[in-house]
């Protein structure tokens, strides 16, 4: 009976789990690339994982914050930019390096400055662009 009561229990584990992963839709999965492969995100991520499990962290990594498609995107608003941060993850805490917004119109990468209230054009490859607007 045991046996059976832990199965049901691993089954609907895995099913929760199922559900509660929602992808993003393409063009989120492409504004992702756009950030991650940006030579800004690769300046700031060099060494970083190292630096953070040094200082009792976990990891790190690029969260979408806001998008034009909130409910197919796992976002946490509507913006008419893809929003996304890089932050570090601690047990207790996950604290914002920079913050990155990809405007789908301009077709620009910025990283807001926050201390400025401004957004500031910065590299990415361009190549990507063609990928975003395929569909």
């Amino acid at each position: 009976m045991k046996n059976i009561l832990f199965l049901l229990f691993i089954l609907g584990s895995s099913i929760y789990q199922s559900k509660a992963q929602v992808k993003e839709s393409y063009k989120a999965q492409v504004a992702y690339k756009i950030v991650e492969t940006s030579p800004r995100c690769k300046q700031l991520t060099k060494g970083l994982y190292e630096r953070i499990v040094k200082n009792g962290g976990t990891s790190y990594g690029i969260m979408l914050e806001g998008s034009p498609n909130p409910k197919s995107d796992p976002s946490q608003w509507y913006s008419k930019n893809y929003n996304f941060n890089l932050h570090e993850s601690y047990a207790d805490r996950m604290p914002i390096l920079a913050r990155f917004v990809f405007d789908p119109k301009k077709q620009q990468l910025y990283e807001e400055d926050v201390v400025n209230n401004k957004l500031i054009a910065i590299a990415f490859d361009k190549k990507l662009l063609a990928l975003f607007n395929q569909k």
